[in-house]
């Protein structure tokens, strides 16, 4: 990959006094810049009654701050032409921006001002929840929502991470604002806050935008948020199917808890992945289920990411009528997978393929801003990007036959299931 793509050598990475850290890269060639970040809490930090919060505490931000109302905020944002938007995640809060580079200063003010001095306004408390509910209905409805909220009962148990994000329309329902204000005064702090920057800014001017602002919110939250307790994966198969009789279409997963991200295991199962589910028509499970037998609508492999503990499944879309013999299908498939090599072909076409997406990847500033993030956040080093080639390339058949085995166990296998009733 080419020397000018983010290295070690042109990564500006500067800690802040209030605990925050920056990485920024020049895009010489953009006249815009890009930054993404992250900072907590995260929904973990919901309580039982209450989940849902730190999702409608995100979503209000953007109503308002203590300086510029809703209408004000908004109208300052898109007379730049800029765009800024803030998302709950399981263990952040995510923030993201993209502006002209001289109007950089102007909206990292703005943004700091949404982060840390939100108004959460009465008037549009009613229309941010009634929308969460509209969403949660609607969600009630999809059998793919539905099979994945199943998955993650059976998967995660008593974690945290077996609830969902937007909470429960029961909870929502009873939030009240003094709940939002409690929890931004509880939670929300620049300590541990991730910012990454791309665009055309010299790293040095850019850092000191920064510093001048998101770096010079110093608060420090009474309340941490709780640690992710140890994980325990089943020690057998789970199995539920979720009845939902009006619908056409079954959604299946069928899964198992996947590597950690900054494991060793991890970019050999992104190659795995890719043969499995992911190749040309949905690799091998794509091949056999769709092309071949036409039990399936759609299917395709996914592996997880993130700090705590993620899945690696396989997902598909069946008529209902086809469910059982799309199950023992994709089993067979994994069997395949975990006692026989995958081909010389398939591991140099994914390899390959994986190699070529790199710098596709890295040419906005978006892509860029992902990737630092990311190496941040997972401790990957600042020259990930130029070594993840070389350790791609070495990637093996036995690699691939070791992780598939070490993670695909057919004894403890999740499967949930949304849509008509089973016969």
């Amino acid at each position: 990959m080419s020397q000018n793509l983010p290295h070690a050598g042109n990564i500006l990475r500067t800690s802040f006094n209030n605990s925050s850290t920056l990485l920024a890269w020049h895009n010489s060639t953009s006249p815009a810049v890009v930054i993404q970040g992250l900072l907590p809490p995260g929904t973990v930090a919901d309580t039982p009654g209450q989940y849902g919060l730190a999702n409608l505490t995100t979503a209000m931000l953007m109503t308002g701050t203590q300086k510029h109302d809703f209408q004000a905020l908004h109208e300052k944002i898109e007379s730049l032409g800029a765009s800024i938007h803030v998302q709950s995640g399981k263990l952040m809060t995510s923030f993201a921006l993209q502006c002209l580079a001289e109007d950089l200063p102007t909206i990292l003010d703005l943004l700091t001002e949404i982060l840390s001095q939100p108004a959460f306004p009465e008037k549009h408390f009613a229309r941010i929840q009634s929308q969460i509910l509209t969403t949660l209905a609607i969600r009630a409805q999809d059998t793919a929502a539905m099979a994945d909220q199943a998955f993650d009962r059976l998967l995660y148990q008593t974690h945290p991470f077996a609830h969902p994000s937007i909470g429960y329309a029961q909870d929502m329902m009873a939030l009240t604002l003094d709940d939002l204000r409690a929890f931004h005064s509880d939670y929300y702090t620049p300590q541990n806050m991730i910012i990454a920057a791309s665009g055309g800014l010299a790293p040095e001017e850019l850092t000191k935008i920064v510093e001048n602002t998101l770096g010079a919110w110093h608060k420090t939250a009474p309340q941490k948020q709780p640690d992710l307790p140890d994980f325990f994966p089943p020690t057998k198969s789970q199995r539920e199917h979720i009845t939902m009789e009006d619908k056409s279409q079954t959604d299946l997963i069928i899964g198992v808890l996947g590597p950690k991200t900054q494991g060793d295991d991890f970019q050999a199962a992104s190659i795995a992945n890719n043969i499995l589910g992911q190749f040309g028509m949905m690799g091998r499970v794509g091949e056999s289920v769709r092309e071949k037998a036409g039990l399936a609508y759609y299917v395709q492999s996914a592996l997880g990411a993130g700090l705590g503990p993620t899945p690696w499944q396989v997902v598909a879309g069946v008529n209902p009528s086809n469910l059982d013999k799309a199950i023992a299908l994709i089993k067979e498939e994994l069997h395949k997978f975990i006692c026989m090599p995958v081909t010389t072909e398939e591991l140099e076409d994914s390899r390959a393929q994986a190699i070529g997406r790199l710098p596709l990847a890295l040419e906005s500033n978006t892509g860029i801003t992902r990737s630092l993030l990311s190496m941040e956040r997972y401790q990957l080093g600042l020259n990930h990007l130029r070594d993840l080639p070389a350790k791609l390339a070495a990637i093996t058949a036995q690699d691939i036959l070791t992780v598939a085995q070490r993670y695909w166990n057919l004894d403890t296998l999740i499967i949930s299931s949304a849509g008509k009733e089973i016969a």
